[in-house]
């Protein structure tokens, strides 16, 4: 074995099934060096987590939920039966996905609520990812740009990035219109990021780094996040394993995850990712 895979395989809980695919990737981004590189992230279960030795469901949407009344989130719950289930099945269209995430957004906006309580609750209950803070910094002093492209909120992730000092140069979600008392009385429709347009080629302003930064590093949580960036020579594909008990298959997400992506980060931290980026730049 090579010096490169034996570097490749050392980092805890990062797995690679085809190391030479993923040599040949790192060899042509050290090529072009920080330079040409630049990175996407997703947010919910990527850079953030639950606390440890907890249950608790930290994602962005189910924060808002709990700050519905009891009508709001019986209509929520009814949105969220009829299309997560073509989501899990794989026949979710643009349609449903934009009528799913219309239906909810328009649930806050009819409920007026209380943005600064939310913020509040998810900065208590969403950790940041073991790994974080310093593969930024080594991503900041490198010059490689960072953007967050999420199906979440971009007011609550954006507060959230302020608190564990994270800078990205761009963050792509959706935005909120807010009254002078912080209440949610909107939501600006061109923002509108959901599971289906969760992608570079949907975002004029992602493709403009693209341009300029044609090697992209990836790193989502989900299946579906293996098409925020396209290409496959110039695109290095990282998932960290933290699924919704509604989406694993525990037999086969392994062999699922490693047909889309280059490499699996399994226990959490994302120190394996720094690792990987050193070996690049």
């Amino acid at each position: 074995m090579s010096e490169m895979h034996e570097v490749i395989t050392i980092p805890e809980g990062f797995i690679v099934t085809d190391l030479d695919k993923l040599q040949g990737k790192m060899s042509e981004f050290a090529n072009m060096n920080a330079a040409g590189m630049h990175v996407v992230f997703d947010f919910d279960r990527t850079l953030t987590t639950k606390h440890p030795g907890t249950q608790d469901e930290v994602t962005t949407w189910h924060i808002l939920r709990e700050h519905l009344p009891e009508e709001g989130k019986v209509k929520y719950q009814n949105l969220f039966d009829r299309y997560r289930a073509l989501e899990v099945s794989g026949d979710m269209t643009q349609q449903d996905a934009v009528q799913w995430w219309s239906g909810i957004l328009n649930l806050f906006t009819e409920h007026k609520i209380d943005l600064t309580a939310v913020e509040e609750t998810f900065l208590e209950r969403a950790n940041i990812r073991p790994g974080t803070q310093e593969l930024f910094e080594l991503l900041a002093s490198n010059n490689i740009p960072t953007v967050i492209l999420s199906a979440g909120i971009r007011d609550v992730i954006d507060i959230w990035c302020r608190k564990y000092g994270i800078d990205p140069t761009l963050i792509v979600s959706t935005a909120l219109i807010i009254d002078d008392s912080n209440k949610i009385i909107g939501w600006q429709k061109d923002t509108l990021v959901h599971v289906l347009n969760k992608s570079e080629t949907s975002h004029g302003e992602l493709g403009a780094i693209r341009d300029i930064r044609p090697n992209a590093l990836l790193v989502g949580d989900s299946l579906d996040d293996a098409s925020m960036a396209s290409g496959d020579r110039n695109v290095i594909r990282v998932r960290v394993l933290d699924p919704r008990a509604d989406e694993i298959d525990t037999e086969n997400e392994e062999r699922r995850t490693l047909e889309k992506f280059d490499a699996l980060i399994k226990l959490g931290s994302l120190q394996p990712l720094r690792k990987l980026v050193e070996l690049i730049i």
